[in-house]
Order: C-alpha cells, then sequence, then structure tokens
C-alpha cells in the first residue's frame, strides 16, 4: 500500500484514496493526500489549529455522511 493512500485516509479522502490504489499508477491517492483534510478527521485534530479548521468547516458544510465519504 502506498503512503499516500494511508494520508489520504486519515485526511478522511477515503475516495480518491481508494481509487488511487488500483487506478493510474496512484495519481488519484496523490491528490487525496495533498488536499485539505476534512474538519471530522483524525488528520485535522491531530494536525490542524483553529485557522485552519475553522477554514476547512467553512469549506465543507455538508450534513450527509454518505456525501462526506463519497466527496473527492
Amino acid at each position: 500500500m502506498s503512503p499516500f493512500v494511508l494520508v489520504g485516509c486519515l485526511k478522511g479522502r477515503y475516495a480518491l484514496s481508494l481509487v488511487g490504489m488500483f487506478v493510474l499508477f496512484g495519481i488519484p491517492a496523490i491528490l487525496a493526500a495533498t488536499r485539505l483534510a476534512r474538519a471530522d478527521s483524525w488528520w485535522a485534530r491531530r494536525f490542524y489549529g483553529d485557522e485552519q479548521l475553522t477554514r476547512v468547516a467553512s469549506r465543507y458544510r455538508s450534513s450527509s455522511s454518505i456525501n462526506d465519504a463519497l466527496t473527492l
């Protein structure tokens, strides 16, 4: 497994990470690892300060669990 897949999953980017395991030499997983983490992800709670958490919360306001899991 690529480290990009692991980081993408920790950031809450499950769809891109899983697609990156099987498609296009891992490019989607690299994108998942470099994108901003979701506010409720482990990565955001561990590494983001108040300013970044505010930015993340304003960017992702969806209340649907399914939509959150599948959003790229």
